[in-house]
């Protein structure tokens, strides 16, 4: 069976996100803030990371989970198969951002080792395509 027109506007859209999320990892101003905010929260790993995270960016990779484990692949490479992947590692942050954050949809507090940080809120990006998500996921089985 080929894929539904729903299916192949939810694969398509979603690399658009995760081409704009690419983008987003790759901004000098967004990584100097990242680092910043990292930096205090977890110290010289939480710099490294995101500077491992701009790299990846920059060569066009991307995060999938799959079995709890975290993966890349090229942005070009990947198919509706690896969607359930993309989407494990998407509500895998968000649970992980949800952990040390609150928001009242005006700011973020982030709290971490003792210390709060408050960012402007962003928004989640991802919400939508999370939230469509739990109603194709059950009949995702997307053959070539």
């Amino acid at each position: 069976m080929g894929m539904t027109g729903e299916q192949w506007r939810f694969f398509e859209e979603l690399l658009a996100y995760l081409r704009e999320e690419l983008e987003a990892r790759k901004d000098p101003e967004g990584v100097e803030q990242r680092i910043r905010m990292f930096a205090s929260l977890a110290g010289e790993a939480g710099r490294d990371q995101v500077l491992r995270d701009k790299r990846l960016a920059e060569e066009g990779f991307v995060y999938l989970s799959e079995k709890g484990e975290r993966r890349i692949k090229h942005i070009d490479e990947l198919t509706p198969l690896d969607v359930p992947a993309v989407l494990a590692e998407m509500e895998k942050t968000a649970a992980v951002s949800g952990e040390y954050m609150e928001s009242d949809g005006a700011v973020y507090v982030i709290e971490y080792g003792g210390r709060k940080l408050i960012t402007p809120d962003p928004g989640d990006p991802s919400a939508s395509l999370r939230t469509r998500w739990r109603g194709l996921k059950d009949g995702w089985r997307p053959m070539g």
